[in-house]
Parts: structure tokens; C-alpha cells; sequence
């Protein structure tokens, strides 16, 4: 009986597509498997699992059973999830011992890419979590940022940022996984060089629960402090090193400020790639 895939991301249905009903076979109709068969996937992005939530969806199977069979491929005598870990380990929770599966015939490459795709299509990964099943599906692919926004239907400026954050230290990286803080209030600090001085603020920002916006002060205060030589020596008034910092905080990106006593200026916008470009481009709000 071929099974109908409900609730799956646009992503993994592209992936995974409904094979025609005149040719059924083990790959598009499900079959129950002994639990003790089955195998995490090792290159699952989700480093960890809500027990809270897990039993509340062990408490909705026992009720009214699995709705969804998980998506399986085989490896030598066993099985290795691509998608559906959260519905395994539920089972084994309340003591199942068979769950349904439809088992996919996979490569690495493809059963790697489907999987990561499945757990973006979720919306309950942390930031880190995110960043690092898109660092996976690009150095996989060899896709660029834009290919695989449109490949999972995300923003791309969302996935940029989000592969920024991977450049802190993972003192940091762990408070954001932990929800201690979030993404936009460690965006910041990716304008400090100091990867000491990143841990100290990061700590600071859990503790006293700062905004995004107190952060962007306390990072431009402090690159204010560690170059008040290059700033002297470049003329500039406190003001405008102010408004400079601020600015460099907020697009995480090389800034130079020149402002004149006739009331003009320029305002210089460094960008590493075209990739970082785009990104800048998107935060101020221009239109390609």
C-alpha cells in the first residue's frame, strides 16, 4: 500500500518525489522494521533533543500511533535515518518494537543532502543548528548561498548571516544553542577581533539579558578603545568614531566615516566576497 507523504518540507517532497503507482516497490511503499535495526544518522545537525517534547510525542504515538513512517536507507545489515529520528526515539521511548519506514536506496551524497534538507524544512533547529546544516549542505553540494536558498526556500540573506555566527568562538556558539542568547544579539560581536573579549561580552549579554541594540553600543565602545591611536590619528571627532562604530556593529563590516565641516562627507563600505556584498546590500535595504 503506497502511503501518502503529508507535512514534508517543499525541499525534501523535490527530493524525495512520489514514485508513479504503476511501478510499487520498497522504496515508495513502507514497511515495519525492528527499532534495533535502525541507526541515527551520524550527520544529523541537531546535536540535541528536547526530552519534554520527546515524550509528548511519545505520548502522541502511544495514542494514536504514527501517522508518518520515518524515511530509512540501508547499510549493510541495518538502516540509517535520513528522516524521522525524533519519531524513533519517541518509540523506544514507550517500549515499541517495530516502526513503519519506507527505505530509500541512497548514496551517501544523496541521503547526507535529503537529511539535511528534512531537518531545515523543520522550524524547531537552534541558529547554530541552522548555520551548521548549511555549512554541511554547501560544502557538500558546492552550491553557493543562492543556489541553496532557492534549493530549501529560505531567504539567502538568512543563510549568510547565519553562517557568519559559525565565525565566533564556541564559548559563544554554545550560549546561543543553549538559548542563553540569541542570534541577533551575538551578531555583533563578530566586529571584535578579541576572541577573549567576545567571551567576556557574551557572558555579560546572558547575564544582564542585553538588547541587540545595548550590544551594538558596547561593541562600538570598545573598538572606540582598542584603536583611540588610529582614531586621533585620523582627525575624526567623537561623534563621528561613534557613528562609525555603530555602523560597523550593525553590518559587521569594515566602515570608514569622513565627515566634513561643510556637513558632507563619505561613508566607505568595506565587503570581503560578493556573497558578503549581497548581504550588506540586503541589510540596508537595496533592491538587485
Amino acid at each position: 500500500m503506497a502511503i501518502k507523504r503529508s507535512g514534508l518540507g517543499r525541499g525534501l517532497s523535490n527530493l524525495i518525489p512520489d514514485a508513479p503507482a504503476a511501478k510499487a516497490d520498497h522504496s515508495s511503499e513502507f514497511q515495519y522494521l525492528n527499532l534495533d535495526q535502525v541507526d541515527p544518522n551520524p550527520d544529523q545537525p541537531r546535536r540535541s533533543f528536547n526530552e519534554k517534547e520527546l515524550t509528548e510525542l511519545a505520548d502522541t504515538i502511544q495514542h494514536v500511533g504514527i501517522i508518518e513512517p520515518i524515511v530509512v536507507r540501508p547499510k549493510n545489515d541495518r538502516y540509517i535515518i535520513i528522516s524521522g529520528e525524533r519519531r524513533w526515539r519517541a518509540s523506544k521511548l514507550i517500549g515499541y518494537k517495530k516502526i513503519p519506514a519506507v527505505i530509500k536506496d541512497f548514496d551517501e551524497l544523496k541521503a547526507a543532502e535529503v537529511a539535511l534538507i528534512e531537518n531545515l524544512q523543520r522550524q524547531d533547529l537552534n541558529s547554530i543548528e541552522e548555520a551548521r546544516a548549511y555549512e554541511s549542505l554547501l560544502q557538500l553540494t558546492g552550491d553557493k548561498p543562492a543556489n541553496l536558498a532557492k534549493k530549501v526556500g529560505k531567504d539567502r540573506t538568512t543563510i549568510t548571516n547565519l553562517l557568519r555566527l559559525l565565525k565566533l568562538p564556541d564559548e559563544v556558539l554554545t550560549l546561543i544553542e543553549n538559548k542563553m542568547i540569541n542570534a541577533g544579539q551575538a551578531r555583533p560581536l563578530l566586529s571584535l577581533g578579541d576572541r577573549k573579549t567576545v567571551i567576556q561580552l557574551s557572558a555579560r549579554i546572558s547575564k544582564e539579558g542585553w538588547s541587540a541594540r545595548r550590544v551594538e553600543d558596547e561593541v562600538a565602545k570598545l573598538t572606540e578603545i582598542a584603536g583611540p591611536k588610529k582614531a586621533k590619528s585620523s582627525g575624526k571627532d567623537a561623534n563621528t568614531r561613534k557613528i562609525e562604530e555603530r555602523i560597523r556593529a550593525r553590518l559587521t563590516a569594515k566602515v570608514d566615516l569622513a565627515h566634513k565641516a561643510s556637513g558632507g562627507g563619505r561613508l566607505s563600505i568595506q565587503y570581503t566576497s560578493l556573497d558578503d556584498l549581497e548581504r550588506i546590500l540586503d541589510l540596508i535595504g537595496v533592491k538587485r
